[in-house]
């Protein structure tokens, strides 16, 4: 996503859609890109249809039809006045549809609402199944990003896969003429070594690193990173990672949180894709995940 060209919008037509689409629309404006929303309708099965017979008195078809003429007003709003805007309706599993349609259209974004605590699970739901399966960045958004945005929270464990979120981040944070804080955690949950479970039968944990110790790898993070241009600073707290990451994001009041999706292990410093699944459960803010290059998805 070196450069954000072109941004799918997973629009349900309820207010996750709005507030996805809110989203997209301010980093449209900022970075030139063009939308394209799409809506998925879900058949349902032979037992949703005899188990619920007045779910809807409308065919597929004609539901389509409806859909994208509401999708037709959108595009064509005066809040997209200035955008390049396309939309379709497409039938099947949202989470599914979505992602064939950002392939086909070779989108650089997916942009998806994400259920608030209090409005639903957000485990099982279409959001988390795009962002675990989808190869491009995708945004969750539980509210829309401010055009406005001015402090970018990027979560680092030094891996390969964190470096490419930064790198993402500091692009984006460029075109907001935003200040980037990079933020590590030391996670005071101990992890265990078993080198002498066999002759001891005990395991052995692992002390945490001070943030001295660290140090090194935070230069050697940084170094090469395009920081000439952005605002920026670095933080090192211990603590349970997501909670950790969630609470520094309200502390320094951050608009987005840009995170990366897959980190080391065997460390006790660990920024796990379970940890980025947790803050975008967790995080009232939009988080925008990065993927690592050599992830392959396999359609279901």
């Amino acid at each position: 996503m070196r450069q954000l060209k072109r941004i799918i919008v997973g629009h349900d037509l309820g207010v996750g859609g709005e507030v996805a689409l809110g989203s997209a629309v301010a980093l449209a404006n900022r970075c030139g890109a063009a939308l394209r929303l799409v809506h998925v309708v879900e058949p349902l099965d032979a037992y949703q249809r005899i188990s619920h017979p007045l779910t809807s008195p409308f065919t597929l078809e004609e539901i389509a039809q409806k859909t994208g003429a509401r999708l037709r007003a959108l595009a064509v709003s005066p809040a997209l006045a200035r955008l390049q805007v396309e939309y379709e309706v497409r039938m099947g599993k949202p989470f599914v549809e979505l992602i064939i349609a950002g392939r086909a259209w070779l989108a650089d974004l997916i942009v998806v609402g994400g259920a608030s605590r209090t409005e639903g699970p957000f485990l099982g739901s279409t959001s988390e199944r795009i962002l675990r399966k989808a190869m491009v960045p995708v945004m969750v958004t539980k509210k829309s990003l401010s055009s406005e945005a001015k402090t970018f929270l990027v979560p680092t464990d030094f891996s390969s896969c964190a470096r490419k979120a930064a790198e993402e981040a500091l692009m984006l944070a460029k075109n907001f003429s935003a200040r980037i804080v990079f933020f590590h955690v030391l996670d005071s949950y101990h992890s265990y070594t078993i080198a002498y479970a066999h002759d001891l039968g005990v395991s052995v944990p692992i002390s945490t690193p001070s943030p001295e110790e660290i140090e090194p790898e935070w230069e050697a993070f940084l170094s090469g990173l395009p920081l000439e241009k952005v605002a920026w600073e670095k933080c090192t707290e211990e603590g349970q990672t997501a909670t950790a990451i969630v609470h520094q994001a309200k502390h320094v009041q951050a608009d987005i949180i840009v995170i990366g999706t897959h980190g080391r292990s065997g460390l006790p410093h660990v920024l796990l894709g379970s940890v980025a699944e947790k803050v975008v459960r967790t995080a009232s803010c939009p988080v925008l995940t990065i993927r690592p290059e050599a992830f392959q998805f396999e359609m279901p």
